[in-house]
């Protein structure tokens, strides 16, 4: 990890520094315009197998990364991440003569922007070092899970319903990135960006589960469970290699 950075530190400032001298007039022919707007995402995979993705926040989630070019030098950017995670499992089985059917629901959804400001640095007509700073909030909504059992014989069919909610929880971050773009075309790129992170995942709080029990005869009964915990996950990151990105202003 620590060889990687220094390789990507020293072709930084060999890059940055080999092309000072160029004249400023040459980077309007491909760089975007003062108060255009920018997509980034991020490219992967082998020369015969490249694909493109979208960017990751602090907590791994896909991100959709907007860029607007405020003047030559200060680039504002703005991640978003919403997250919609939904569940069902449905089952059927049997027990000796018995017909068991299992159905089971869970959902949670959530949320992270992660707005950001890049300093550019001086570079060459096509290529664009940068440094940039995100800052990083999110929200996690509730886990909202259900299940409902059926158990049928002769007799009839008694069932189990089950109810489980669970508090979610907010995340807070920042990274610090070195970057750089390079232009092959008007106002379309290649980039690289590497960073390293700071998050802190606060979730968890009051989680309640109700049983409803429906026998094939007499009354229901619900019992309720209260219960209350909380965490939190300080995470030191560094990306695991530097990040390719592919973008384009309009």
């Amino acid at each position: 990890m620590k060889k990687l950075l220094t390789i990507f530190l020293l072709s930084f400032c060999v890059l940055n520094g080999s092309f000072a001298q160029e004249s400023n007039d040459s980077i309007s022919i491909y760089y975007p315009e003062d108060k255009d707007f920018g997509v980034t995402v991020n490219v992967s995979g082998l020369i015969n197998s490249i694909s493109l993705g979208p960017n990751r926040d602090l907590v791994n989630s896909n991100s959709l990364l907007l860029r607007y070019k405020h003047n030559q030098n200060i680039t504002y950017r703005l991640g978003i991440a919403p997250n919609v995670y939904r569940y069902r499992e449905q089952r059927t089985d049997s027990i000796g003569k018995d017909l068991v059917e299992f159905d089971s629901t869970a959902s949670q959804s959530k949320v992270s922007f992660r707005p950001g400001v890049e300093f550019h640095l001086r570079g060459t007509k096509r290529l664009d070092p940068y440094v940039a700073v995100d800052a990083e909030f999110g929200v996690i909504g509730k886990m909202n899970s259900n299940s409902t059992s059926n158990v049928s014989d002769t007799t009839g069919t008694s069932r189990i319903v089950r109810t489980i909610t669970e508090d979610g929880g907010f995340t807070v971050g920042a990274k610090l990135s070195l970057g750089m773009n390079y232009y092959f075309a008007q106002k379309l790129f290649f980039g690289v960006e590497y960073g390293l992170g700071l998050s802190n995942i606060i979730t968890g709080g009051d989680r309640q589960e109700v049983a409803q029990f429906e026998p094939v005869s007499g009354a229901n009964v619900i019992t309720r469970d209260l219960s209350s915990t909380r965490t939190s996950n300080l995470n030191f990151i560094v990306d695991p290699m530097v990040q390719i990105t592919f973008g384009y202003f309009f």
